[in-house]
């Protein structure tokens, strides 16, 4: 199918010129590509839009392990930030790419600021649906998901510092460990620990294991 971009329009942590530059490259090698708005904001409100994009060849955004969680089967995920004009042209070649009919939603008066869960890494411990108090999280069989999206306190992250495997992205996060560009896995720090066991306390939860 085709290659997805993301513009990131609710955050802008892509150069609109980054965007334009593969825009027309696409353009001119006749090479089908859809430009979406903000692909956390599609996930998160039109689901069923992004379902329709899943097949995608070639992913470009901001962050690639989120989108490997949004777009698990995928060929390609590249960094827009990072890679270079020619080299996103030279994997996007490399491919058979199809037109998709797709309708990108914009984002209106909500940001899209909501965690994504990295399955590869997620061990089901559920720490997240106990921590979260806006019901973000749910147990669904006999694994976690994000259910409400737009429950999420825009900015907080606080669910990722304290996922001990390192396994909840933030996208429009700036800091390394949470918006997935790290690749090796960051455990809570003992800074992080001890302020959650504090919030936590009249909460009477149990949130590591030396917490007994």
């Amino acid at each position: 199918m085709s290659v997805v971009v993301c513009q990131c329009t609710a955050y802008h942590r892509i150069a609109q010129e980054k965007i334009e530059e593969v825009r027309a490259a696409c353009s001119q090698a006749a090479i089908p590509c859809v430009m979406v708005p903000d692909l956390c904001y599609l996930s998160a409100k039109y689901p069923e839009t992004l379902r329709r994009l899943a097949g995608a060849e070639v992913v470009l955004a901001c962050q690639p392990r989120a989108a490997r969680a949004l777009f698990p089967d995928a060929v390609r995920y590249m960094d827009l930030r990072t890679e270079s004009v020619d080299s996103i042209m030279d994997v996007v070649r490399s491919v058979s790419v199809t037109p998709v009919a797709c309708e990108p939603a914009s984002p209106s008066s909500w940001i899209p600021w909501f965690p994504v869960i990295d399955s590869s890494r997620c061990v089901q411990c559920k720490k997240c649906v106990d921590f979260c108090l806006f019901g973000v999280f749910a147990v669904e069989g006999a694994s976690v998901k994000v259910v409400q999206p737009d429950h999420c306190k825009t900015d907080c992250p606080a669910c990722a510092r304290i996922c001990p495997q390192n396994a909840i992205i933030f996208p429009k996060s700036e800091e390394p460990r949470l918006n997935g560009s790290l690749s090796e896995r960051v455990t809570p720090s003992p800074m992080d620990r001890d302020a959650f066991r504090e919030r936590l306390k009249h909460r009477k939860l149990r949130l590591f294991k030396e917490d007994d």
